[in-house]
């Protein structure tokens, strides 16, 4: 019966490590295949917000979009709204991802909704 126990502890202590290590093994490979367009450190997006990874997906279809206007007033209304929203995704010095992603869809919103009252 102990041995059983001793057993059964010892594949679960293996099986746990086996966990973190493979977690880790992802975290490293992640960072590696970082995409092209990652922060800059351009004079849009204040550093706060834009060191983030997380953060890189929604600055980058905010850009695609800003490359198409030519209304700078409008522009600056938008980053402004889009660095509101990133801020409210941190959470001390961790931005959180979900967050970010329901970010997208209310960005697109605000850039649309303000682009048709512009016409």
């Amino acid at each position: 019966m102990r041995v059983s126990c001793l057993l059964l502890f010892a594949c679960t202590l293996a099986l746990a490590q086996a966990g973190t290590w493979r977690q880790s093994q992802d975290y490293i490979s992640s960072d590696e295949a970082r995409p092209s367009w990652t922060h800059r450190h351009s004079e849009i997006w204040p550093c706060d917000v834009a060191d983030y990874p997380e953060a890189y997906l929604l600055i980058h279809k905010v850009e695609k979009r800003l490359e198409r206007m030519d209304n700078e007033q409008l522009k600056s209304r938008i980053v402004d709204y889009v660095v509101g929203e990133l801020r409210d995704c941190k959470t001390g010095n961790d931005m959180d991802e979900h967050c970010v992603k329901r970010s997208i869809g209310y960005a697109m919103s605000f850039i649309n909704r303000h682009k048709k009252q512009q016409l």
